[in-house]
Order: structure tokens, then C-alpha cells, then sequence
């Protein structure tokens, strides 16, 4: 999609001085505030509508959430994410602002259904006899890796439980605008995207403990713009705390005034979304029909972002079967990682993930078509082979 979105670009570049100095592009421009807020109020349908002031631009969605982790928590202080989660959680919590990172286990529960949402609590109440405050929870949706989003419903009882125990809720929404089917598969049911800001917090949650944020790397291919933003709409408490140190996660000029006018260009939005779904839908038919011409065992029912989480391992050991004897699943998970490190394949490993099942991966099909053959093709080589 970067071609599109770069010729769209190149037609009407054109700077004026302010862009060339910090001028109001520090937490961002009046104009590219109003632009994020007219956006989102036309996609996520928020049940309060955003003004400009309910949001501050960092350069991009890692310093937003650093920036959460570092003022809702004090250092030893807990963050609850469920299982498995976006890898670099750990890293944005804690190597700076020293929070920690909680990871909530399902033990084969579906980790997005409404039934699984009582993990939450019985880990805010396991931490806190272990001595680890909760602060808050943290959400990936639609989930990063597991590619589906959670149902209107989780996020309500996800929502009584942070107001019971007065801690914060926090969606990273990053792939809001990336959600390519809609329906079933086989006879998964996949859930259509709900921001937390669509939900009336009325009677559910004080609002002043709901907080999303977005950015244009992932729905818009633009991770090297380098622009997130935190948006809280009953907490000024939080940006102004944001405010104080944004320094050190400002925006560009440059990235200020490219955002505000793609996001002003309604008919190009639209377009865009449009044909970024359509091509995502397509190689993700693309690569489950080789995981399953290849017996690779992969998550059902993703219907957003850009992964497919398969089990490698399994698939491993099937073509193994005179492995020997007593082999551990430790031993055989690093064993195919080797392998796979040796033929050039960069996959996200379900270890890094807090995945509570060995040999799962993270396979980002948002590729180029020969990109994806030439790295399908290694891991059947690496599956296939015997030393």
C-alpha cells in the first residue's frame, strides 16, 4: 500500500515555514489534532465525540504507551496484559518508567471470550498478594498476534472490573482501521471491531480510567513517520502529566503536516481503507491455503491485523516421528528455531509473545508476494528437513 499512499502524498507536499520549527508540533498541531479527531469520529464512532484537546501526538505508539506506563505507575508497580501479547509490552512498560509487565493466564480458554475476562481479576488480586500494585490493563485490539478483536461485551465486564478495583484501561487500537472480514470461520464466530470509546461509560466505568491509542504505522504502513497518540477524554490529569515531559517524544513538522493532510482527504481515507482491506483479506486467504496444503496448524477466526499464528512445532515433530527418544518439547522448539534463525527467516516467536503453548509463531503476512513465496518456501524447507 505504500505506493498509494506515497503518490497521493507527492501530489500536494507542500511546506510552509512553521513545519521547519517546533512552532505547536511538540504533542501536536491544532490542525493535526482536528484532523485525528474528524477521522476517528467518522471510523470508531465514539459514544462521546473527540475534540482536539482530548489528544496529545508522540512520535509514535511505543512513547504513548511509555508514557501511560510511566504515569499511571510507580516503578515495581503492575500492568496487566493477557496472553499471548504483543512483545514489545515489556520493553515500553518497563525499561524506562520500571513497571511491570503482569501476564494474565487462560490455561486453553479462548483468551478473547467474555467467559475469559475473570482471569483479569483473580490476577489483580494474585498480584497484589504477591506484593505487585495493578495500575492498570492493557488491551491490543484488534489483538496483536492473534489477529481478532474482542467483542462489545468483554470490553463491558473488562470495564466493571477496572471500576471495581479503580485501575486503568488502556486499548492500543493501532490496527483499528484493519479489520478485512466479517462472519464466521469454519465455526469460529469473528467479532466486528468496537473501541473502547464507542461504549457509554455510564454506569460501567468512570471515564476518567478509559484511555486509546492509535497511530499511523500499522492501518497506514507508515511506521517510519513515527506518529501516535494518547487519547483521554475525562483525564487532564494524564496530559498534562504527558505535556510535561513530551519533549522527549515530539513529532516532527514534517510528519505533523503529512498526517494532517492525508487524514483531511476524506475520499483518499476512504479509498485507501477500502483497498488496504481487500488486499489484506486476500494474502491472508493466500497463506492459511498454504498452511493448510502444508498440514501447518494454525489460530482460526483472525479477521484483522497483519499475522497468522501457526504452530510450526507440531508441524515439526509430524515429519519427525522416529525423533528420539525422550526428546523434550523445550529441546525440539529449540532446535526448529535454530533452524529456522539459520535459513534467514524472521518470524515472531510465540516465547517472546507469552505464549503458554511452546512452537507457536508470528507469521506477518503484510508482504510483498515474493517476499511471502520466498519465506513460505524456507519454512517448508526448514519443516522438511531432517539435520
Amino acid at each position: 500500500m505504500q505506493e498509494q499512499l506515497l503518490q497521493r502524498t507527492n501530489t500536494s507536499f507542500v511546506l510552509s515555514p512553521q513545519y521547519l520549527s517546533l512552532s505547536g508540533t511538540i504533542t501536536g498541531s491544532e490542525q493535526l489534532k482536528t484532523a485525528i479527531a474528524r477521522f476517528l469520529n467518522r471510523h470508531l464512532s465514539p459514544s462521546k465525540k473527540l475534540q482536539p484537546s482530548h489528544i496529545i501526538a508522540t512520535n509514535g505508539v511505543s512513547s504513548a504507551i511509555e508514557h501511560c506506563s510511566w504515569a499511571f505507575c510507580d516503578p515495581g508497580e503492575g500492568i496487566l496484559v493477557g496472553r499471548p501479547y504483543y512483545r514489545g509490552f515489556n520493553r515500553d512498560f518497563g525499561l524506562r518508567p520500571g513497571s511491570k509487565l503482569v501476564p494474565v493466564s487462560f490455561e486453553g480458554m479462548d483468551p478473547l471470550s467474555v467467559s475469559a475476562v475473570s482471569r483479569y481479576e483473580d490476577a489483580i488480586r494474585d498480584s497484589h498478594g504477591q506484593g505487585c500494585r495493578i495500575r492498570a490493563i492493557m488491551l491490543c485490539n484488534p489483538h496483536n498476534p492473534l489477529g481478532r478483536c474482542y467483542s462489545r461485551p468483554f470490553l463491558v465486564e473488562l470495564m466493571k472490573i477496572c471500576q471495581r478495583h479503580t485501575i486503568h484501561l488502556i486499548s492500543d487500537e493501532i490496527y483499528a482501521l484493519s479489520v478485512w472480514r466479517h462472519g464466521h470461520d469454519d465455526a469460529t464466530a469473528m467479532e466486528d471491531f468496537s473501541s473502547v470509546l464507542s461504549i457509554r461509560p455510564d454506569g460501567l466505568i468512570d471515564p476518567g480510567l478509559v484511555h486509546m491509542l492509535w497511530g499511523v504505522s500499522k492501518d497506514f504502513g507508515s511506521n517510519g513517520v513515527r506518529l501516535g497518540v494518547i487519547i483521554s477524554q475525562d483525564n487532564d490529569d494524564l496530559l498534562e502529566s504527558v505535556r510535561g515531559v513530551a519533549q522527549y517524544s515530539s513529532i516532527s513538522g514534517l510528519a505533523d503536516y503529512l498526517t494532517s493532510t492525508i487524514l483531511a482527504d476524506e475520499a483518499f481515507v476512504d479509498n485507501y481503507i477500502r483497498h488496504n482491506r481487500a488486499e489484506l483479506a486476500a494474502s491472508y486467504r493466500y497463506v492459511v491455503a498454504f498452511l493448510q496444503n502444508h498440514g501447518i496448524p494454525y489460530a482460526r477466526g483472525a479477521n484483522a491485523a497483519f499475522f497468522v499464528w501457526c504452530d510450526l512445532l507440531t508441524a515439526y515433530l509430524r515429519r519427525r516421528p522416529r525423533r528420539p527418544h525422550g526428546e523434550d518439547t523445550a529441546a525440539s522448539c529449540s532446535e526448529l528455531c535454530g533452524k529456522l534463525a539459520l535459513r534467514k527467516i524472521h518470524l515472531g516467536n510465540g516465547e517472546d509473545f507469552g505464549s503458554e503453548q511452546p512452537g507457536w509463531f508470528r507469521l506477518t503476512f503484510s508482504q510483498y508476494r515474493d517476499q511471502l513465496d520466498e519465506g513460505l518456501r524456507r519454512i517448508v524447507q526448514v519443516l522438511d528437513s531432517s539435520t
